[in-house]
């Protein structure tokens, strides 16, 4: 049997890789930071990539050149064909890497001497970030490339550092993938977007080198790892599909910290296609005591990234909240059934965080099970829809648009405690009369999705601990969906992470943003009317409350072009309600 293998030691700081075998191996710097592509896997053939052609005109050559730059192998080699020897020494490529919308080339002066101006354009929609981490921006690009003939053909003599990449050729040669991380309390399993260079013999190579390293520098607060700190991992793919990881430096853990790694590795590998077997050894041997060398999805199930099915169970009516089942609403009895004006239940606990109006032009926040007695945590002028961690045990909402609140469970199912959130990273933002109208958290509890002035941000949340007791931190908010604008009505997080997304937009009402900010797609809008201003996912099925009704889409039925009105809801508005 053969087998490729790729070695590597992870510390804190620095990948060198082991060189135990011949095969699929190199050598890396001290100093080299985490890559979408792996520098120890095997180096692509480019023979599919274009070159410089002498009898080639001079804007097709350079057009030429930006498709070969998605090329990363070799430090850009292929790209550095059309270059001039000059151009080649002093190329900074590796200076950063800007994803435009398009490459728009126009030359500054006819075709007559022996050199040439274009000027570059575009909108940088984001940047490639350390480990094949995404930025997303939205600024303008303009740049000058400098040409100059070489025989009877061109090469380019002058431009600036750094890759630039058009989005169409970036999507074609690279995939979005998920590494797997934990939360603090490890209970769940956290995904952290990356972008990997897809032209690979095997990108799982690369996926647990990254994995190794940790997650990205915005959660590196908010997540965790079972990866001890100094650990060798050796990755091999045998010729029947079983992909091995060897680790080394795990003879401290315990099996509960080796049950959460294999998770990590396991469903980082699985939900990147690589279908295992998986075989996990720690030093030789098997990573548990007793002695389990191959594992299946099946083995770290409750480690699953997707958690329990989710189905609409829930809407609120005419200030009270009912049950949907079987094509039936029925109001639930009690304090549910009386001046609500939004809530959110928990899958695990089956309590309901449901905000009151009062009358006095004053809002509460109360907890309880249904048919109990309620708790009241807060009261304000107005409060935000609250939002459930998926253990049941943390809520969070927002007060008058700016104070942030978190209450943990401390006992009974109504008693909860409440916890000090810091949110000074959002005066990063610098928005005026800035408000919050939506925070809504992952199932993991590690990240929100803050609605601003009607603007959408993703903000890691982290965990701190002192003398004076736990903390909430909310960390650097990114700003995802530029494209949406200030039309942004509410989000909700679907189990693949991205989001669902209801804007006020007349034309593209209802959108599905992923939580990178590196892809944004329109659906259907047929049988809607706008604004959406209510949305909760369910696995396929996508819920939204618009100007005249609750509609349903499913994305896995065969007609997917109309949204249709949730049955046992027709005729009526109601917000819906999916418990996370």
């Amino acid at each position: 049997m053969t087998r490729r293998i790729s070695t590597r030691t992870v510390t804190a700081a620095v990948m060198v890789p082991l060189m135990l075998a011949p095969v699929a191996c190199t050598t890396l710097p001290s100093n080299s930071d985490p890559q979408a592509v792996s520098s120890y896997a095997p180096v692509p053939e480019v023979e599919d990539l274009p070159g410089p052609d002498d009898g080639q005109a001079p804007d097709l050559m350079l057009r030429d050149f930006y498709v070969a730059a998605t090329h990363p192998g070799n430090n850009r080699q292929a790209a550095k064909e059309f270059l001039t020897s000059e151009a080649q020494d002093s190329w900074l490529d590796g200076d950063s890497t800007k994803i435009l919308d398009r490459i728009d080339i126009n030359a500054t002066s006819a075709v007559g001497g022996d050199t040439l101006t274009y000027v570059v354009r575009g909108t940088i929609v984001g940047q490639l970030g350390t480990g094949g981490v995404f930025q997303p921006d939205s600024t303008p690009y303009q740049e000058e490339i400098e040409l100059v003939r070489h025989g009877d053909g061109w090469r380019i003599d002058s431009l600036p550092d750094g890759v630039v990449l058009d989005r169409a050729d970036f999507q074609s040669t690279y995939q979005a993938r998920n590494l797997y991380f934990l939360d603090p309390n490890r209970n769940f399993l956290v995904p952290d977007r990356r972008w990997i260079y897809s032209q690979q013999e095997n990108i799982g190579f690369s996926l647990i080198s990254l994995l190794g390293w940790g997650p990205q520098d915005l959660m590196a607060d908010a997540a965790d790892s079972a990866f001890p700190e100094t650990n060798g991992v050796k990755t091999s793919v045998d010729d029947d599909g079983t992909f091995t990881v060897e680790l080394t430096g795990v003879a401290e853990m315990t099996t509960g910290e080796r049950e959460a790694l294999a998770a990590q590795i396991i469903w980082t590998l699985a939900e990147a296609d690589i279908r295992g077997p998986y075989r996990i050894l720690a030093d030789g041997v098997a990573i548990t005591d007793e002695g389990r060398e191959d594992w299946t999805v099946s083995d770290v199930e409750d480690y699953a990234p997707t958690g329990e099915q989710r189905s609409l169970t829930q809407a609120v009516q005419d200030g009270a909240i009912l049950s949907v089942a079987d094509g039936v609403a029925e109001t639930i009895p009690g304090w549910t059934a009386q001046n609500i004006a939004w809530a959110s239940t928990s899958a695990r606990t089956g309590r309901i965080a449901a905000v009151t109006n009062d009358g006095d032009d004053r809002q509460e926040l109360k907890v309880g099970q249904p048919g109990g007695e309620p708790t009241t945590l807060a009261d304000a002028r107005n409060l935000t829809r609250p939002s459930w961690t998926g253990d049941g045990r943390s809520l969070y909402a927002v007060a008058d648009g700016l104070r942030v609140m978190k209450y943990v469970s401390s006992g009974s199912d109504s008693q909860m405690q409440r916890i000090r959130v810091n949110a000074s990273s959002l005066d990063s933002l610098d928005i005026d009369d800035a408000r919050i109208s939506e925070f809504n958290v992952t199932r993991d509890g590690t990240r929100a999705v803050v609605l601003i002035n009607r603007r959408m941000f993703i903000v890691p949340i982290i965990e701190e601990s002192d003398s004076a007791g736990t903390t909430v931190r909310l960390g650097q908010p990114t700003e995802i969906g530029q494209r949406l604008g200030d039309t942004v009505q509410d989000a909700d997080w679907r189990e693949d992470g991205s989001l669902l997304v209801g804007t006020n937009d007349q034309d593209a009402p209802v959108w599905t943003v992923t939580s990178d900010g590196s892809e944004a797609a329109q659906l259907s809008s047929r049988n809607v009317t706008p604004s959406v201003i209510r949305v909760a996912a369910a696995g396929s099925t996508l819920y939204i409350l618009d100007d005249r009704a609750v509609m349903e889409l499913d994305l896995e039925s065969s007609d997917t072009r109309f949204w249709r009105e949730v049955s046992s809801l027709q005729g009526s508005r109601a917000i819906p309600i999916v418990p996370n």
